[in-house]
């Protein structure tokens, strides 16, 4: 009997310790693994104009995104990846992908809708260098759907994933997603011809302008188109017309400001051409006449054709052409141009041109 509860007593704490062993080797998941990644995202403007197919205008939608590791965490994330879908109010307009500032992002659907991006590893704490993603704008649709002022506009939202993906044993799904919504929608305006707005990505090539491709009819008698060149930089542009009254409004039967808003300094410059029609132009008024002022200063004549201000004058707008469409035998007539008045200016910086 001695023996046998020996034995007994023996057998019992090699049970417990085996058992004992067996639960320190049990693996848990790790609920806070994967950390926790917060991704921040803003258009560049809130207001663009809707593409145009018919004249050629093409404008864009831009976003900032930042994404960052929290600072309470104390892991290391991996295999960051953002993800998102542009959508429109009418969902027959498709803002399509362009191009990404700072990051390495590519469409992810027939439709080019939709985008992913690699972000990659993050330390605790660590933020990502917010960069920028752009669409274009689409073209409006005219078909029962978001077709009044204000009503249509471009939805942007996704989902970041991190760790271990979309889930696995160390990184169970809702501890390796974020889903996000940009902070706001960007209206999409309905096409206007004194006020159009888009954005300008990177070392992009981007001709916006008023009206008809920027040329003049009697019922819109002013126009402008801006030429902006490749910049190291996203920016904005908006041109917006008005009609102004003034005292020395002497050659036009109504006087108009251009204010063209595109911030930076560019290079080699904006080109802007300013057009008004004949309809508006007073008999016996001559094109050499015309002031044009810029923020309250009389513009210039350029040394050159190609060459705007430059040292202490730099920023200083100067007309490098000066075109009356008087007869057929002027270079670049048309019909809707013919008895027109036109303006090549130049210059480093945005602003406001009033023709007097």
């Amino acid at each position: 009997m001695v023996i046998r509860s020996l034995l007994s007593n023996r057998l019992s704490h090699a049970v417990i310790g085996i058992l004992a062993l067996a639960s320190a080797c049990v693996v848990t998941p790790a609920f806070a693994g994967a950390g926790l990644v917060t991704t921040e995202v803003t258009p560049v403007s809130t207001n663009v104009t809707y593409r145009d197919n018919t004249n050629g205008l093409v404008t864009y939608i831009g976003y900032t995104v930042t994404i960052t590791n929290d600072p309470a965490n104390t892991n290391t994330i991996n295999n960051v990846r953002f993800t998102a879908t542009a959508s429109a109010t009418d969902s027959a307009e498709k803002p399509t992908f362009l191009s990404a500032d700072g990051a390495t992002c590519a469409a992810t659907n027939a439709d080019q809708t939709s985008i992913s991006c690699t972000i990659g590893q993050l330390h605790a704490g660590q933020a990502y260098p917010t960069f920028a993603v752009f669409f274009r704008a689409p073209a409006k649709i005219t078909n029962g759907v978001a077709d009044g002022d204000g009503q249509d506009a471009v939805a942007f939202s996704g989902i970041t994933y991190y760790a271990e993906g979309t889930g696995g044993l160390q990184s169970p799904p809702q501890n390796s997603t974020g889903a996000w919504t940009a902070s706001s929608n960007v209206i999409l305006g309905t096409t206007n011809p004194t006020l159009v707005r888009s954005v300008v990505p990177k070392n992009s090539n981007v001709l916006i302008f008023t009206g008809n491709a920027a040329v003049t009819t009697s019922g819109n008698p002013f126009a402008t188109s801006v030429k902006v060149p490749p910049t190291p930089s996203y920016t904005t542009a908006d041109i917006a017309l008005s009609a102004v009254a003034d005292p020395n409004c002497t050659n036009f039967t109504t006087c108009y400001l251009s204010q063209i808003s595109i911030p930076g300094t560019f290079s080699p410059y904006l080109t802007i051409v300013l057009r008004m029609d004949a309809a508006n132009i007073k008999k016996g008024a001559h094109i050499e006449s015309v002031v044009i002022y810029y923020d309250g200063v009389p513009v210039g004549d350029c040394a050159s054709p190609t060459t705007p201000f430059s040292g202490t004058a730099a920023g200083t707008p100067c007309i490098a052409k000066r075109v009356y469409y008087k007869t057929k035998s002027v270079p670049g007539w048309t019909v809707e141009l013919d008895g027109d008045f036109e303006w090549q200016i130049l210059n480093l910086k945005n602003g406001g041109y009033k023709v007097l």
